[in-house]
């Protein structure tokens, strides 16, 4: 479910042609609670633009910047999808027990506005600080990458994926790269993906299926 009156909300007709499509990208990639892994490189590639942290600051009356900058929350994005949350409705339980763990749910409505983890005195220093991180680009090792890759427990072939990225200049398409973690993590999901794709499906005979039919009468 979607809002259709963001068309006509001043925020939303505000924005750049760029920042439009990393909103929409941002709403259709956050979790049930409405919080978003942030992981730019990715959205870069997905919506076909580049984007970084200063972007993010285009939506700060809308999210609430947390977890080392790691993540964003839209109390919007909640308060649309469910109304007011029940603590007797699972699908809210679910959503409360996140927002209870972050320490989130004082965002909602009836909190007094949403306040960013960026100190809004220094604002413009931050934003210049946070492309500056963004840019600056530190190529691992092979024992980083293997490192990370045996922190998170995954199945990326981290050889593989150091020779891939060593051999194109660190690219990720046509873009440099700005997060070799956040690549490590694409991988990993689109390792899950192809397995769970590649996992065969139950063929059932004529005759189970005839089987089958019978028994549910």
């Amino acid at each position: 479910m979607t809002d259709t009156d963001k068309w006509k909300k001043r925020f939303f007709k505000d924005l750049n042609y760029a920042n439009k499509l990393l909103w929409f990208y941002i709403l259709d990639d956050c979790n049930h609670a409405g919080i978003w892994d942030i992981d730019l490189e990715v959205a870069s590639i997905r919506i076909g633009l580049d984007v970084d942290m200063s972007d993010l600051q285009k939506f700060k009356n809308k999210i609430v910047i947390f977890d080392n900058e790691e993540k964003i929350f839209i109390p919007d994005f909640v308060e649309y999808q469910y109304g007011e949350l029940n603590p007797n409705s699972n699908v809210h339980k679910s959503v409360l027990n996140l927002l209870n763990k972050y320490n989130l749910q004082g965002y909602l409505k009836g909190s007094q506005g949403v306040q960013t983890t960026l100190k809004d005195k220094d604002k413009d220093k931050d934003i210049v600080k946070a492309k500056a991180k963004v840019k600056r680009f530190v190529k691992p090792n092979i024992e980083d990458v293997i490192e990370y890759c045996n922190e998170r427990n995954n199945n990326v072939d981290a050889e593989k994926f150091y020779d891939y990225y060593s051999s194109n200049g660190w690219k990720v398409g046509k873009n440099s790269m700005k997060d070799w973690k956040a690549s490590v993590r694409t991988w990993e999901k689109n390792s899950n993906d192809n397995k769970k794709a590649s996992q065969p499906k139950q063929v059932l005979t004529a005759w189970q299926q005839a089987r089958t039919q019978i028994n549910n009468g």
